[in-house]
């Protein structure tokens, strides 16, 4: 069995999933939209010249990343899938900044990206709030919702 390999994008795009999926164990339609319509204008962005994706690309990328989402959940003991995923979390998040090209400006974007889709359902509940601060901590920022 090959193992699956993941860049940037798929790393981006599997933060979002988690954040928005991990916390209320639902990702819903305005999610997948805003998830999709953010990793289509931040790769059109960032992905440097002569590197071009698709709204066709993008998907493919999201339906890799929620792959990967779901493999954690089932490969996980029984009672420990958010703990999974949370570990995965955090090993994304610090992968991604340790590229050589991460910088503030990525880290900030994503950030509001992630508070973007969090109010995509009309709600923002704690649990998406420490996911969200938990990142904005690992990369050097403040985070971006309160903490008692």
């Amino acid at each position: 069995m090959v193992k699956e390999t993941y860049d940037w994008v798929d790393g981006s795009l599997f933060l979002m999933i988690a954040c928005a999926e991990l916390t209320d164990s639902y990702l819903d339609e305005q999610e997948i939209e805003v998830i999709i319509q953010k990793t289509a204008f931040f790769v059109s962005k960032l992905a440097g010249e002569g590197v071009a994706y698709t709204q066709q690309d993008v998907e493919q990328k999201f339906h890799k990343a929620f792959l990967w989402y779901t493999n954690i959940g089932e490969d996980a003991p029984q009672h420990k899938m958010d703990e999974e995923i949370i570990k995965q979390v955090k090993l994304v998040a610090n992968s991604l900044k340790k590229e050589k090209w991460f910088n503030a400006d990525f880290a900030q974007l994503l950030i509001a990206d992630l508070i973007e889709i969090a109010r995509a359902d009309g709600e923002v509940i704690k649990n998406e709030q420490n996911c969200i601060n938990m990142i904005a901590r690992l990369w050097g920022l403040s985070t971006p919702f309160y903490e008692a």
